[in-house]
Order: C-alpha cells, then structure tokens, then sequence
C-alpha cells in the first residue's frame, strides 16, 4: 500500500506550517488578481517568470533566463519544444532520430536534465525526451545553470519550464494552417471562453493534427493532439483548475548513417536513409494535472499541484551498426524496443511579501514529492545484415521479433523540502539566500515477483542557492549568484557502498537591463561550473570506482530582446562555452569535456512591422544561427563537423484585425551540413535543406 505523497516527518512539518499560514490568509479580505502579463502573444519579451514561483522579472532573478515567448513561437511558426529553444542563447540539441522525435537538450555542456510544465518536474532521455507540441504553451522559459531548488536532483545544465496556455474569460477563437517543404500539412484550433454569465468558470481546448514527410527518403511524421482545462473560481481569490492533454505520434525510426572507420563522414545525398520502411515510431503521452491557488491580500500565493504524465514508445528499427567501407558496404542490425514512463509530482508552496525592518522582503516555502517508474528490459534483437549506403534497399522485409515484456520496474523517488528569502537590505541591494533538502531513492523490482533487486538510497542533500542583487540605476541590475545541483550515481567503491552523489557548483556574475520603458531586454553573465566526485575509475580495484573525478565548464554569454523601437522586435544571443576535464585518467585531463556543444554559438533573429500607411499590415523579418565546431571523439577517431551558419526569412501580412498570411524559409541558401556527429556506426545526421512554411492564421 502506498504512504501519503508527503509521509516523511519533515515534509508533513513544512507542509503543515504552510496549511497553517494559508489558513490565517483566509482571515484576510480576499482580493482578485488579475495578471494582465499572463500571456505573451504579440510581444518578444515576458513581464515576469513562472521560474522560481515568486513571479519575479528577468531583472529581478540572478540566474540566466531566456524567454521564447508565443509571438516568437507564432512568427517562425516552432511546433516542437526542440527547435524552439534552439533559438535560446547557448542550448543545443542532440537528435537520436530523423524525425526530431528523440532528442535531448544541452546547456552550458551539459545535460538539462529535467523539463518543467508549470513547474513540476517531467523526466527527460533520449527516448522520451519529446513534449507536447507548443500549441499548448504560452510560452517556454530556459534556466542556465544548476536549477537545484527548483528540480531536485538533475544534471547542472539548467532547466526548461513549459508554461500553458489558461483557460481565459473573454471569448476568443484562433485557427492556424500550414502547407510546406517535405509535404507539411498542419492545422490547429485553440478556443477559449467563460462558460457561464459571471465568467467564474472558464474552458479552454486545442487540437493539433499534422502530416509531414521528410527530406529523408521513407520517412513520415504524424501528430495529433488534443488538449483541454477548466478553471473554476471557487470564490474571488481561490481558483480551481483542471486539465489533460493527450498525443500520439507515428513515425517511421531513422538513427542516422554511418560514417568510415577513420572518422570521415560519408558524403552521400541528403535523403539517404540507413534503414527500411518498415521501421516504426509510436509514442504516446497522457498528461494530467489539477491546480488549487489561493491569492493572498498582500499579493501573495498558496499553491498545491498535483501532475502524471505517463508516456509509452515503441520502434522497430533497422539501423546501421558498423563503419561505412570505401565502397559503402555496412552491416545492419535489427532491434525492437518497448517503453513505459510515468511521473507523479506533487507541489505545495506559499509564496509572499513581508515587512520586516521597515522594508519588504519576500518568502518562498514548500514541499514537494515526485515518483517516476520506468519499465526494464523491454527489447530484443534480430538477425543482421549486409547493407549497402549508396545503394539502399527500403524494401527489405523486417524480421519478426518477439518482445519479452518488461522484465522489472525502477521507480525514482523523491521528497523536498525547499525555500527561499529575498531580504531588501537597502532600496538598491537585495540579497537571497535559500535552498532545497531532498530524500532521494532509487529502487528496481523484478516483475515477475516483485521482489526488489537493487536499491539506492544516497541520503539527504542539501542544494543551497546564495545571490545578491544590486541596482546600479535605474536601467541596470548587477548580480553575483552560487547555487548547486546534484546527481545520484549508481557506481560502487572497493567496500561495494554506493559513491556519494556528484554535485555541479556555479559561480555566476552578471549584469540585466531594462530600456525603452521595459520594452527592451538585455543580459550579460560570466560563469564557471565545476562538476565534483564524479565516478573514476579506482586505480587499486580495478573492479571499483572512486569519486575523485572534477570536469569544468566555464564562459561568457549575451543576450537581447524586445522590442527596439515602435514595429521592431528583436532576440540576439552569443554563447562563448569552454568545457574541459580538471580531474580524470591522465589521458583526459585538459581534454573537452563536451564535444558537442560549440564554443561559439550565435542566434540572431528580427522582425520589422511597417507602420507608414502605404505598407500597414506587412511585416518583414530574418535571422541567422552560427555554430563553431562541435566533434565526437572515441580514442584516436574524431569525427567533427565544422562549423556552419544557417539564415532564415520571414515575411507576413496582416490582411485585418482577423487574417494573417506569412511565408517562413529555413535555411535560406540551402546549406548542406550534418547537424549532429557521433559514431562510425550511426546516429549521424544532415541537417535539414532549405525549407518553406506558408501559414494563415486566423484570430476571432
């Protein structure tokens, strides 16, 4: 039988101290808020953040923060989470199939381990790491660095949090289909309205059908998605909401072409598939969440969540599994796979102001509980064969093989207490000290029986989080910030205990403005992470490993958006990442610690609207993304992919206050470049050829 989400004493005492200060709001004259910045259609900047959950502006929050907002969604019409916050300063993607659908996100050289929608914390991998389509989201907000307090344990890359789209009281009606490159063909509808008189109930839906083909031969993708929530006001400062969402994806599996055996790639066509058509791609995911607010009279905030996402994949997939000979010749493997995810997260805080030494200061405090169950050992192989890249066979028949099912379950466990005090010590400098204490517990059971296999419990970590805020006028905040994160690792010592968790520490300096009467943001920050007891090999027990292992990762990083003068938006980001092993075998050390994330990295893109009357309603825009170097390495085999710049044109026009007809091209001149290196045996992939997208996009 399963114990209450909260049932560790410290927990309940936190949770029970929040309940108590939520009860003596209610002896407060309630006030209903209405938060005019809750979305960020027509405009390239968010007023405040749902990261952190003090609502605070970029300004105010001593961490990197990019912002893809919905009018940046809308205009280079991003459908998937990916190739949106590629558009971030310094993220990175990593493919692990042609249709985009397996992926996972980099920053700063590392992993971002987690993926947030509306704050709580959604596992992400390789095979799982797609999300629901942006038509859901308002907008999606890129923490860089450690993010600790917000996700528990996670790899110190940052963090991504997905906001969604509200149910809202007036009643509007948006429509949008594209027609495009590679036989796209999508449409979308997103409704929302009050649902009775008073406008205390308010409903929302979006529904999400897309067919795409590929510049891959063989390859499909299709998407269909559906999504609703109700809010409910029980009384003016108190709102229930509800929601699920649901989508399926069908694909066919492409892991990319071999390379030759000395690391060169192979220069085949672009639409070169090493695989057949058989080979399959299902992925389906149910999300699931209820939200309880209550909004104090001082402008404060309770808040208890609850969410599950259960996601379950699929593949069949003949790939490459060996170095390309001269003549093409490779051998090629059969393998099928079978996954089941699912992740219940539980969230109570209270966030709020408070007056203290004749200023206000403001707290944050709360609990929460995640369990995510992954099923084991779902897969199994199939005969090989020979193959041939300049001359593929999509027809080959695929063997028959027989899934064993699940094999054992591992469940991640993982109860927090976090908070966090923002002390106003002068009208200019502000100081924030908090910090996240977490139980974690790792534990496998074999489904035949139940019985419990392998356990890891690492014991109780304690993330701090110490910043300082400084005005330096009215336009400028400097800020100085540490904060940390931590990985379990499963690796053993000489004595088989369990090495103690890794933790990434981060120094940051920065400096954020605001112009233009706010319409205009910018960042600039320097950091160093230091990534600690990592598993090394133990030098005396060969069988065993030892925590002795230190990588760095160090840069520089600019970014601007908003809003330049009246009809002109921009977002502009430069990313300078040097990462490097400090401590490893003495053939590592001073070596790359992330190959694949270019030291240099730029994004550029604008949009001008013309504002004198012979041109009202046409908008005209571009951009252009620059990538260094990035490599893989295995021993003395390096395979690199140069360096590469990408432009894109935007060019729209808003026939009236209810049709907009745009044209969007990716990859203007046709650039051929492989997006992602590897192996010499897969998962090495072109980028895409130059791309057009024709929208109409109707709002009622």
């Amino acid at each position: 039988m399963k114990t209450c989400p909260f049932a560790r004493p410290r927990v309940v005492a936190l949770a029970a101290t929040t309940l108590c200060l939520a009860a003596q709001a209610q002896n407060l004259p309630e006030v209903k808020v209405t938060d005019s910045t809750a979305t960020t259609e027509g405009s390239y900047i968010a007023r405040s953040l749902d990261t952190g959950k003090t609502g605070a502006r970029l300004r105010e929050t001593p961490q990197s923060v990019s912002v893809i907002t919905r009018q940046q969604l809308d205009d280079r019409n991003f459908t998937k989470v990916e190739d949106a916050v590629k558009a971030a300063t310094g993220v990175t993607i990593t493919r692990f199939d042609g249709a985009g659908n397996y992926n996972t996100i980099q920053s700063r050289g590392f992993d971002i381990g987690a993926v947030l929608v509306d704050g709580m914390p959604i596992a992400q991998g390789p095979n799982y790491a797609t999300a629901l389509d942006t038509a859901v989201y308002d907008r999606i907000e890129i923490l860089r660095g450690p993010a600790g307090l917000l996700q528990g344990a996670g790899e110190p890359g940052g963090t991504i949090n997905l906001v969604r789209k509200r149910a809202l009281g007036p009643r509007a009606i948006g429509a949008n289909v594209q027609l495009g490159s590679f036989g796209l063909r999508r449409a979308d509808v997103d409704v929302t309205s009050a649902l009775n008189q008073s406008g205390t109930l308010r409903g929302r839906v979006v529904a999400v059908k897309e067919d795409r083909n590929s510049y891959v031969d063989v390859l499909f993708n299709k998407k269909e998605l559906g999504y609703g929530t109700l809010e409910l006001d029980i009384h003016p400062a108190t709102t229930l909401s509800v929601g699920f969402a649901r989508q399926k994806a069908r694909s066919v599996v492409d892991q990319g072409l071999p390379a030759y055996a000395n690391g060169v790639l192979i220069n085949a066509p672009r639409s070169t598939f090493a695989g057949v058509a058989a080979n399959r791609q299902d992925m389906d995911t149910d999300d699931a969440f209820a939200e309880l607010e209550h909004r104090l009279a001082n402008g404060g905030l309770v808040k208890a969540a609850v969410r599950e996402v259960k996601r379950t994949n699929f593949y069949r997939s003949g790939r490459a599994n060996s170095a390309a000979a001269a003549n093409g010749d490779y051998r090629f493997e059969t393998v099928d796979l079978g996954g089941e995810l699912s992740d219940r997260s539980y969230d109570l805080y209270l966030s709020t102001p408070f007056d203290l030494g004749g200023r206000q200061h403001k707290l944050l405090l709360g609990v929460n509980r995640n369990d995510r169950d992954t099923g084991d050992g779902n897969f199994a192989y199939g005969p090989t064969y020979a193959a041939n890249v300049f001359r593929p066979n999509y027809n080959l028949a695929y063997p028959n093989i027989v899934l064993p099912g699940f094999t054992g379950v591992t469940t991640r466990s993982e109860d927090a207490l976090y908070g966090q005090a923002q002390f106003s010590i002068t009208e200019r400098l502000k100081l924030i000290a908090g910090g996240r204490l977490s139980w974690a517990e790792v534990q496998s059971r074999r489904a035949s029986d139940g019985a419990v296999t392998a356990q890891t419990k690492p014991g109780r970590q304690f993330t701090p989080q110490v910043s300082a805020l400084y005005d330096i006028n009215a336009n400028l905040t400097a800020y100085a910030s540490y904060v940390e994160s931590f990985v379990v690792q499963s690796q053993l010592d000489a004595a088989r205990n369990l090495l103690p968790p890794r933790t990434g520490k981060q120094v940051e300096f920065g400096v954020k403005g605001e112009f233009l009467n706010k319409r205009l943001q910018t960042q600039a920050a320097v950091f160093r992470i230091d990534d600690v007891n990592r598993a090394i090999a133990d030098p005396v027990v060969t069988t065993a490993s030892i925590p002795g292992g230190e990588v760095r990762s160090q840069g520089l990083e600019l970014e601007a958006s908003g809003q330049v003068m009246p009809g002109w938006d921009l977002l502009a980001g430069y990313a300078y990442t040097d990462t490097k092993y400090i401590k490893a075998p003495v053939a590592q050390q001073g070596q790359v610690f992330a190959p694949h994330t270019p030291r240099h990295l730029l994004n550029l893109s604008t949009r001008y609207a013309f504002r004198n009357a012979a041109l009202r309603g046409v908008s005209v825009g571009g951009g252009v993304s620059w990538r260094s170097e990035f490599f893989a390495q295995s021993g003395a085999i390096r395979i690199a992919s140069g360096n590469y710049a990408l432009a894109n044109l935007q060019v729209a026009w808003q026939i009236n206050d209810q049709l907009n007809l745009s044209l969007n091209v990716d990859n203007l001149f046709d650039k051929t470049y492989y997006e992602k290196v590897s192996g010499v045996s897969r998962q090495n992939f072109y980028g895409e050829p130059r791309k057009f997208v024709l929208a109409l996009k109707a709002r009622y």
